[in-house]
């Protein structure tokens, strides 16, 4: 286990760490239903299937050289393959149906229901904030303040707003400007490679938290469990692993 003594603050991913789902291959079936829905009603022809060809590597493909004030990249992805299928679609349909999927994609996710009580206790303790990757940046503090857990965080770090996304360790580094904390200051939770990769090219101590129940359908296994050997591999570079958030408070 990685010495925790020095820390001041500890920062946490979103998706995976505090916010769950039952069955994510589910959520993501719903949001592509959904997305297809809204694409054939500007005029796509072509199946779901086919559709799915074109979104499989919407969000890790290059961002588009869409420039357009006020759009998330989301929003650019969406118009820039509404391009590439052909379809005339306005901004304020894309505007919309951005909304409208994100929307389907949340539908049945909830709150560890131990997040509360553990970022009350670390946050009486420690400074907190929030490093996550959104591709829409507008939904993330509706959606903090929802949950009701946006009190807690001192600053939240979105992808989008900053230009560069986990595993790039400056985002980290964002992170850390904005509180004035030194990396061996600072702890941080994630649930996937990209937050380990990331969070140990910054500097922090990482923190992985592998719930059983969740370890499935969340992430790549093989993936995760190759990166965790490899840290394990080198000397001071360890990665601590949990099973649940409340671990968290017998770390420190």
């Amino acid at each position: 286990m990685t010495d925790m003594k020095g820390i001041k603050g500890v920062f946490f991913d979103l998706h995976g760490t505090l916010l769950l789902s039952p069955d994510l291959a589910a959520a993501w079936e719903a949001w592509h239903e959904a997305f297809h829905k809204c694409m054939t009603d500007c005029g796509l022809a072509m199946s779901k299937e086919e559709f799915a060809q074109h979104t499989e590597r919407l969000f890790d493909g290059p961002e588009p050289e869409i420039e357009h004030a006020g759009m998330s990249l989301f929003e650019r992805r969406v118009k820039d393959l509404c391009g590439r299928l052909g379809l005339e679609v306005d901004r304020e349909y894309i505007l919309w149906m951005v909304e409208h999927i994100i929307e389907v994609w949340y539908e049945n996710m909830y709150l560890d229901p131990e997040t509360h009580d553990v970022l009350n206790e670390l946050g009486s303790r420690f400074r907190l904030a929030m490093i996550t990757n959104w591709d829409h940046a507008s939904k993330i503090p509706e959606l903090l303040s929802d949950l009701e857990i946006d009190h807690y965080f001192e600053e939240v770090v979105i992808s989008d707003e900053v230009g560069v996304a986990k595993p790039d360790p400056r985002i980290f580094h964002i992170a850390l400007e904005k509180t004035g904390l030194q990396p061996s200051e600072v702890a941080y939770v994630g649930d996937s490679v990209e937050d380990i990769q990331g969070s140990r090219a910054a500097g922090v101590h990482t923190i992985l938290i592998r719930r059983e129940q969740q370890w499935e359908t969340w992430g790549n296994n093989s993936d995760l469990d190759s990166i965790l050997r490899v840290y394990e591999s080198r000397e001071g570079a360890g990665v601590t692993v949990i099973k649940s958030l409340h671990e968290l408070l017998s770390l420190f």
